[in-house]
């Protein structure tokens, strides 16, 4: 067993966002999520996940064809009068489609593997449960070189521990042909698994039996029968795991998950690029000091990667919000984008399309027609910015701390200017609230490629109520031109001050703030029901002093 010590490099957000291409939200009333999703050989999208709206049992598999547009072609449920849920999807060489997960409705033991072979209307061409007498639970599958399928997962039924990594290998037909456990006399469990080009296999997920803290990233290396021929763990002192893992054009292996022993603060997203013997050659990790955690990698054309996965970072709108992390080869943040809304939304899979963009799939509670539905996106990367001939300061980010903010408060303005020129360049950031400006910040001096975060604080005392666009704007000094005057001006969208107690952002303090206060009653950041606009004292818990401002505001509107 070897555990790694690390040198880390942090990226904190920038800003730098994508463009929508669209989202597209299915569900009914009950709770709908979508783990998993792949581009098909028509150009559309096949998503997979569970259904509590639709189906025979508490919860099915839900299979959801989409058109290249990702408009609904069909939907299939598979299920029994249980609890069973898909948490992989793969076209399979057939154009059919491969489908495993868990189930509690067949099979031997408290919860099983459940395979699902579908044709491409999504008609079940068979189905194989594989499990003991206690709880195994399926996470990934992929159809391999000779025409089977290589699923992993953890088991409590066979193995050393109380879980221990299972890999399970069927031919064709979902007939097993061998499986292995992997495991110490702790808790093992494996998420992702890679095929690698010498025909073995490349399992991750987390382990608390090896390793250097409470839980560790745990790579294995098998050959194609299973049989391990090395193993590294990763981590620090506190918990670390890892959800996704795809094999690199340098036949190493990159790995996503989330570490709370390093980073910024709470989890953050956690990279790990390794060579062909799982050697650690860097890794990063992305967020800010709330939590952030990925569940999934993919690579780009660039042979850089793109990382999608959940985030409640103080700009998100809600809880949790999609973040998507697009890096080049060496693991160096290019730009990110998070969509979400007022309550919790959670990206699991992405891929990279075969137009260059990138197709999401997780669930929304903010959106849709249900407690949750599944939401896909598609996005495309930013278009580039190219330097200014003379001054090459450009505004990479214009982030406040509230989209909406109670009149009298303050809140913080973070802006990031970066040099995109080959030279020293120095400038002086203007920030302004439509017309008026709010301040300017100190004297900045950036080499090439250098960027920098500067700190706003906008106090709204005596600002009218009423929205409000933010705009940055990165002035040349000593004698610099600005003849483009494009990337040196950024705008963050709009800020609404109003009246504290404003919970919704409609001018007016009515009894659906009151509702959404109660919602968020005496939680914290890192609680699911926190919402960061009932804070209106930003003592970072919502309690009887929010309930006060808000009565003391109770009625009023603007107007």
């Amino acid at each position: 067993m070897i555990t790694f010590a690390f040198l880390f490099s942090h990226n904190i957000f920038l800003g730098i966002s994508s463009e929508t291409i669209f989202n597209q939200t299915f569900g009914g009333s009950g709770e709908d999520v979508a783990r998993s999703v792949q581009q098909t050989s028509d150009g559309g999208y096949i998503a997979a996940g569970w259904t509590t709206s639709f189906g025979a049992g508490t919860a099915d598999f839900w299979l959801v064809k989409t058109d290249s547009n990702g408009n609904m072609m069909w939907n299939r449920t598979y299920g029994g009068p249980s609890e069973d849920k898909a948490y992989s999807v793969q076209q399979t060489s057939d154009n059919g489609y491969i489908v495993a997960g868990t189930t509690t409705s067949y099979g031997a033991g408290l919860v099983d593997f459940w395979l699902v072979k579908t044709d491409a209307n999504g008609i079940m061409q068979w189905s194989r449960v594989y499990g003991g007498a206690g709880d195994d639970y399926a996470f990934c599958v992929r159809q391999v070189n000779d025409g089977g399928f290589i699923v992993a997962g953890y088991t409590d039924s066979f193995g050393a521990g109380s879980s221990d990594f299972w890999l399970v290998k069927t031919d064709s037909s979902g007939i097993m042909e061998w499986n292995k456990t992997y495991g110490g006399v702790g808790s093992d469990k494996a998420f992702s698994v890679a095929q690698t080009a010498n025909g073995g296999y490349a399992v991750a997920g987390e382990t608390s039996s090896f390793g250097a803290g409470n839980l560790d990233v745990w790579l294995i290396k098998t050959d194609s029968n299973g049989n391990m021929m090395w193993d590294r763990t990763y981590g620090g002192a506190s918990v670390d795991t890892a959800r996704s893992i795809q094999e690199t054009i340098d036949g190493g292996y990159v790995i996503a998950g989330w570490t709370n022993s390093f980073g910024a603060g709470g989890t953050d997203f956690w990279l790990l690029k390794a060579d062909s013997s799982g050697y650690l050659q860097w890794n990063k990790t992305y967020g800010d000091t709330y939590d952030e955690e990925a569940y999934a990698v993919g690579l780009t054309s660039d042979q850089g990667y793109i990382i999608a996965g959940g985030m409640t970072s103080l700009y998100s709108l809600g809880g949790w919000d999609f973040w998507q992390v697009k890096t080049d080869v060496n693991g160096n943040m290019q730009w990110n984008q998070s969509n979400g809304g007022l309550y919790d939304d959670k990206a699991y899979s992405v891929q990279q399309t075969n137009d260059g963009g990138y197709i999401i799939a997780g669930s929304t509670e903010s959106f849709g027609a249900g407690l949750a539905d599944f939401w896909l996106t598609k996005n495309v990367a930013p278009p580039p910015r190219p330097p200014d001939e003379d001054h090459d300061i450009a505004i990479m980010g214009v982030l406040p701390s509230r989209m909406i903010v109670g009149g009298g408060n303050t809140l913080t303005v973070n802006v990031t200017v970066a040099n995109l020129g080959k030279y020293l360049e120095s400038t002086m950031v203007h920030l302004y609230a439509n017309a008026t400006e709010i301040g300017y910040g100190e004297l900045v001096f950036l080499m090439r490629g250098e960027s920098y975060v500067i700190e706003f604080l906008w106090d709204t005392t005596g600002w009218a109520k009423g929205c409000y666009t933010i705009r940055a704007v990165a002035d040349p000094v000593f004698g610099e031109t600005e003849s483009a005057r494009q990337n040196n001006i950024g705008y963050d969208g709009i800020v609404i001050v109003t009246f504290t107690g404003d919970v919704q952002g409609d001018l007016k303090v009515d009894a659906t703030d009151l509702l959404s206060l109660s919602k968020a009653f005496a939680s914290n950041p890192q609680e699911p029901n926190w919402n960061l606009y009932c804070d209106f004292n930003n003592d970072r818990i919502i309690d009887a002093l929010d309930l006060q401002l808000l009565a003391q505001n109770f009625g009023s509107q603007s107007g």
